[in-house]
């Protein structure tokens, strides 16, 4: 009954839900009652997450002697090294051929938004997912929107996933870099953030309309990550007075762009979580935000919001926010109050109650697991 992590995640350039796995098992991995984990990769190139997440709790990993690489080793290779194991596999794909497992599904996107994906990663993940929500032995996701979404469609049957909250505190782990203020000539208390994406959903293009309808010399509409200028130029989304293209930032520049950013803006036509929302809220930073998808569950009231297909009212809220130094004093600490219980020893206390219900963290003589030498 020990775990057995599907560490195929480690062995790529991280995502967002990669990061999601480093932080829940770095705060699991911490408490008390952690169970025995070993983690196994595909034969790697460079082991990307040891170098990109500091003080990561995976000090050492255990490389598969298969020749197989990616999908093919995660769903031929991978089932029959777990053992007795159960499998961890929290980045929403695991080996079909596994029931012996936990798998996290972050949302239903590659069904809801079928516009945003390749056509062969959208048709991989409707004829897989299902088939694993069917099997796992227990099903996990990132918000209560994110789980009906995965019944709505099929994905999982009804009442099956359950629901471990992100955390956030990892963006207050790292002091902020004020230096990106300099390089990039942002005034504190000047500007409004915007979180980068080409996905459609994100819906960017709309709130570029929206800033721009605002006239010269309001504060500019400043876009942290989602590619370079030529990516997003290509794309339609072109640099102005009213916009700024920063491209890629580390974690201490995010941190210093929300701790002096007039409000974070995030327009999202739908998403499973919301993560920057909450980052920001954590570094005291006001957010304007659209109620769709998980983001009312997560932000609650502390957020504004607006309505993500009327262009006139992210104009009129920007304009607002940025006129009105009370009302982003009191978004701001709303914010904070909000984002307190979306901490990474929160989640990680979410997943081990439901390991625990599904009989995951005891032995068969009904002792709790060792915990792993650290």
């Amino acid at each position: 009954m020990a775990l057995l992590l599907n560490g195929r995640f480690l062995t790529r350039p991280p995502t967002g839900v990669d990061r999601v796995a480093v932080e829940l098992m770095r705060a699991f991995l911490a408490r008390d009652d952690a169970p025995e984990l070993r983690c196994v990769v595909p034969q790697p190139g460079p082991i990307q997450e040891l170098g990109t997440f500091p003080d990561a709790p995976i000090k050492s990993v255990e490389i598969s002697d298969s020749i197989l690489k990616g999908q093919l080793w995660e769903q031929v290779s991978l089932p029959g090294l777990a053992a007795e194991e159960t499998l961890l596999s929290l980045c929403n794909i695991g080996p079909i051929a596994s029931a012996n497992q936990v798998v996290m599904m972050h949302d239903a996107q590659a069904f809801t938004q079928p516009q945003a994906y390749a056509r062969a990663f959208r048709m991989w993940y409707h004829a897989v997912q299902p088939r694993l929500g069917r099997t796992a032995k227990l099903v996990l996701t990132v918000s209560r929107f994110s789980a009906g979404e995965l019944e709505a469609h099929g994905v999982v049957p009804r009442g099956k996933a359950r629901v471990v909250h992100n955390g956030a505190d990892h963006i207050l782990r790292t002091a902020a870099d004020p230096e990106i203020l300099t390089d990039f000539a942002l005034e504190p208390q000047g500007y409004f953030l915007a979180i980068g994406s080409l996905a459609p959903h994100k819906n960017l293009k709309m709130l570029i309309a929206a800033a721009e309808r605002r006239g010269a010399g309001a504060p500019p509409l400043v876009i942290a990550g989602g590619g370079n200028a030529r990516v997003f130029g290509e794309n339609g989304l072109r640099e102005s007075a009213s916009v700024r293209l920063l491209g890629r930032v580390s974690d201490a520049q995010l941190r210093a762009l929300y701790e002096n950013a007039l409000a974070l803006t995030f327009p999202s036509l739908t998403e499973g979580f919301g993560l920057p929302p909450v980052e920001a809220m954590m570094c005291g930073c006001p957010v304007i935000a659209a109620p769709r998808g998980a983001v009312p569950e997560i932000c609650g009231s502390a957020a504004r919001y607006a309505d993500p297909e009327d262009v006139q009212a992210w104009t009129v809220a920007m304009q607002d926010i940025a006129n009105n130094p009370q009302e982003r004093q009191e978004r701001a600490e709303a914010g904070r109050a909000q984002s307190a219980a979306f901490t990474w020893q929160a989640a990680a206390a979410q997943f081990a109650a439901h390991l625990d219900e599904a009989g995951l963290l005891f032995s068969a003589q009904g002792h709790r697991l060792r915990s792993v030498p650290r």
